[in-house]
Parts: C-alpha cells; structure tokens; sequence
C-alpha cells in the first residue's frame, strides 16, 4: 500500500494504548457476529450455518452447549452475551508501518508488492511484566529489531497487513512470532545447565550476549510463556487483525497467504515461517481456499508475471 494511506491510517487510529482481551476460541463468536450481520434481519439460521462455511464454530465447545437456547437461529445480542470467560488474558495493541523500500531493495521486507505494509502488534500487558522485571533487562535475548516489533513495549506477535482503499481489500501478508521462539532456545539452554548441575539458586550467562539469569526464575519464566500464551498467541493475533480491518477500517475482503503464494510473492527462498500457520490456522478461521489474487496484487507487473507462470497457486479468503 502507498505510505500516505498508511499514515492516515495510523494518524487517525493510533491512540495512546487499545487494550485487547482474548480467551481461547473468542474468534469463534466474533466470525459469527459478523456473519450475522451481513444476513437478512441479522439473523444467521442454525440450519444454514451448518450447511456454511462456518459449520465447525457451532462445534466448539463454548458454542455448542448454547445452541439449544438461540431459538434455532443466531444474531448478534445472542452472541454478545456468549462473548465472556473470566480467565480471558489481557494485551496491548499497536499500529505502526513496514517497508517503503524502492522496488531495488524492497524484498528483504517480504511485503507481496513494493509499498509499506500496516503492522498490527499484539503487545504484553503489565501483568507479563511483573514476571518478566525480576529476570533483570534481558529484552534483546527475545526481540528481534529486524522485525516490526514496538520499540517501547514488548510484542508477543505481530500481524503485516496490505490494503487497497478502493476496493475494500486487504492482504494478511504473514503472523509472526520471535519472543516465544526465543524463549524456547532459553529454555533448552536453562536445562542443559540444569543438567549439568546448576542450581535453581544459580546466576548462569546465557549465549554470546552474556547476560546474566537466574536460573530458576528463567526457567518459571519460560515455563509459563509455554503453558499461557502459546496455546493462544496466533489465533488471538489473527483474530485481532480481522476485527481491526472490519470493525476498525470497514475492510469487507480478506485475503490470506497460502505457504506457496506467501513464499512465491515474498520472495521466500530460506527457511518459511511454520507451515501451520498457512494451512491449519486459515481454515480454522474459516478462509475458504480461492484460486483468485486480489486484484490490487496483479495490477504490479511483476506479481502478474508471477500469476501467469504459476497458475495453480491460490491463497485463502474469508468468508462473507
């Protein structure tokens, strides 16, 4: 997208903070509210959502024990009231922009066309710092500055989005994650020592950096990322971007990277991102495959040359 769209966009959208709560599934009840809302008198009939491509959301377990009690059809006061869990974690959301290189340079950024990309960053909230403080300023063993993350909090993941104004289109180009990545070589690392006869008590200087941990907390740490954020951070991440880009910008179409259209238009030669991340999460969230690029895309020459040479690659796109 041209940088003076992604300006305004940031200008008019960029606030202080947005505070953003998430519980496992919650994107489920989001992609129904919005299905209702495209649908006659806004209601979506039980019957019809089971014969759609929304049919596995009416089998996850938050939604199935309620069905019995929606009246045979769906609208969104119904899901309103559903759209609740205590245990819900809480995070910090921040728009920012990549790229801009010229069209000499501009591959490395991995965006699809030359132009920048808006980045959606899912951002820790003050509850993670109060476990992450004691291990001392140890922010660099689990960011990458190469990438789009916020330089003054500490993003979880983060979400590379093009759009075209025009004609009401975006492109989530990729879902990415370093911190829990970085965490899980800590953690290795923190065992072997364990192995080797450190204590918990012990202070041990990790990698080339040198930094120095203590080990067990390092190790609590670690533990906890695992068992709190990993189960969750794509889908919260993803559900994030598809309610910012309908509910935030009015954004009607969503495409999605497949793993051979995301490697084929960012120029992927190295190691990708997990592949699960292109398959398994896209249609969870119910992106249905398409043979179709969003036009935005084809009108760059290079990137329809590519569409010619490679016909039999698609994307994914979201249903209506």
């Amino acid at each position: 997208m041209q940088k003076a769209l992604a300006d305004e966009i940031v200008a008019c959208l960029q606030g202080e903070r947005t505070v953003y709560s998430y519980y496992r599934d919650r994107y489920g009840i989001g992609l129904l509210r919005h299905h209702c809302r495209q649908q006659p008198g806004r209601r979506a009939p039980v019957a019809a959502l089971r014969r759609s491509a929304y049919a596995g959301l009416l089998e996850k377990p938050r939604l199935k024990p309620l069905l019995a009690t929606c009246g045979g059809s769906l609208d969104e006061a119904w899901l309103n009231a559903a759209d609740y869990d205590a245990a819900q974690m809480p995070f910090i959301l921040n728009l920012a922009q990549w790229g801009g290189e010229p069209r000499s340079k501009w591959r490395w950024q991995q965006t699809s066309r030359p132009g920048v990309n808006l980045v959606l960053q899912l951002n820790f909230s003050s509850e993670h710092q109060r476990l992450f403080a004691p291990l001392g300023d140890v922010k660099h063993l689990f960011t990458y500055y190469g990438h789009p993350v916020a330089r003054q909090r500490h993003t979880l993941a983060w979400s590379r989005i093009d759009i075209d104004w025009a004609s009401g289109t975006a492109l989530i180009e990729e879902i990415q994650n370093d911190w829990l990545r970085y965490a899980d070589d800590l953690e290795d690392w923190l065992l072997r020592q364990q192995r080797a006869g450190a204590s918990d008590k012990d202070v041990v200087k990790y990698g080339y950096r040198k930094l120095p941990l203590p080990l067990g907390q390092s190790l609590a740490y670690c533990r906890h990322l695992r068992e709190r954020y990993r189960p969750i951070w794509a889908e919260a991440m993803l559900w994030a971007a598809i309610a910012f880009l309908r509910e935030e910008i009015g954004i009607a179409h969503i495409y999605y990277h497949s793993e051979a259209s995301g490697r084929l238009l960012k120029r992927i030669g190295h190691t990708a991102p997990p592949r699960s991340l292109y398959t398994e999460l896209p249609r969870r969230f119910c992106f249905q495959p398409t043979a179709d690029w969003p036009d935005f895309l084809l009108a760059d020459k290079a990137n329809a040359g590519l569409r010619r040479q490679n016909p039999a690659v698609g994307m994914f796109r979201l249903a209506a």
